[in-house]
């Protein structure tokens, strides 16, 4: 593992002058300043304070407290960029914290997408009825359909070819990302649209999905759509306390970090566990606000060539996709 002088915290967030008519992004809990150009701008802070607590970033910490002044900072950033030749197009913010509180900003244009791409109204299949799983003996209950659009191509997933181990920087967001790399090379697939069109499926050491190499994963299952449970960052990760919990008991309560953000992230059905051990999506805290999924241990042998899934990140927002083999 590297030390705390090796990494730096970020997040990746979209800037886009379409969210500024969007009555969602406007919401209280997702920006400081309504409205907003920027994707779940308190979803974002809130998790880069999470890390800042974790790995004792303390000036980051300090910094991260006011939440408006964030939003006027990074507003002054991007209007700088424009100033200096850049367009006022969507682009994403590359947002980096040293350890003394230093913060940096990269930008890249990003294509368009439709707010339905950001905020979609349901996280349905495009154009496909829902077919029951083997394991729901309950009545099926249609969820409303997303339309198919020609803006948002389909994507492809591929299972990874080894899983991934769990620890606190699989579940909090640095620059350490080494083993995302790794899973990239071993099982990317292949996609004429390219990268951002193409995700591998992670799994950890007990054959549990997690997440993407970039994004938070859902998949239908028993009649619902599904997320792997996050867990906490604290303590020692192995396939012992994925079983059991932090501190190897069975009966342990599952928390949050040192300063609790209660129902923040979600609440793992498997409560008493550290959970599967992925990131914390900004998107997929938005998606289990809204009740369009649920937290739920997905096991790889579930996992079904042509199947379609549905994943998310702070920058694209929703894409559905396909696994391939």
């Amino acid at each position: 593992m590297p030390s705390d002088t090796e990494f730096n915290l970020f997040t990746s967030l979209r800037y886009d002058p379409l969210l500024l008519t969007s009555e969602e992004n406007s919401q209280p809990w997702l920006n400081y300043v309504s409205p907003s150009p920027f994707y779940m701008l308190i979803y974002h802070r809130d998790r880069m304070l999470e890390a800042a607590q974790h790995f004792d970033f303390h000036a980051v910490v300090e910094k991260l407290q006011d939440g408006k002044k964030l939003h006027e900072e990074l507003l002054k950033e991007v209007k700088g960029y424009i100033e200096k030749g850049g367009k006022d197009e969507p682009l994403k913010l590359r947002i980096l914290f040293d350890k003394t509180g230093i913060m940096t900003l990269d930008f890249l244009p990003l294509p368009p997408v439709p707010l339905t791409a950001l905020y979609p109204s349901s996280l349905s299949p495009p154009n496909q009825p829902l077919e029951r799983h083997p394991a729901n003996t309950e009545p099926l209950s249609p969820t409303p359909q997303t339309a198919s659009n020609p803006e948002s191509p389909e994507c492809v997933f591929r299972l990874d070819t080894a899983p991934t181990p769990s620890t606190p920087f699989t579940l909090l967001k640095t620059t350490y990302r080494d083993f995302y790399d790794q899973s990239r090379k071993r099982a990317l697939p292949t996609n004429p649209l390219g990268q951002a069109y193409t995700e591998v499926l992670l799994y950890n050491e007990v054959s549990e999905l997690t997440e993407g190499t970039m994004t938070s994963l859902y998949l239908y299952r028993g009649g619902r759509w599904v997320t792997p449970p996050v867990g906490v960052p604290a303590g020692e990760f192995n396939s012992s306390t994925l079983k059991t919990g932090p501190d190897g008991n069975e009966n342990a309560d599952e928390g949050e970090s040192r300063k609790p953000f209660a129902g923040r992230w979600g609440h793992s059905v498997r409560s008493a566990k550290v959970g599967a051990g992925g990131q914390r999506g900004t998107s997929r805290r938005w998606a289990l606000k809204k009740g369009f999924c649920m937290e739920e241990p997905v096991s790889v042998d579930t996992v079904k060539v042509g199947e379609g899934a549905w994943v998310s990140n702070g920058v694209r927002g929703f894409q559905f996709g396909r696994v391939v083999e």
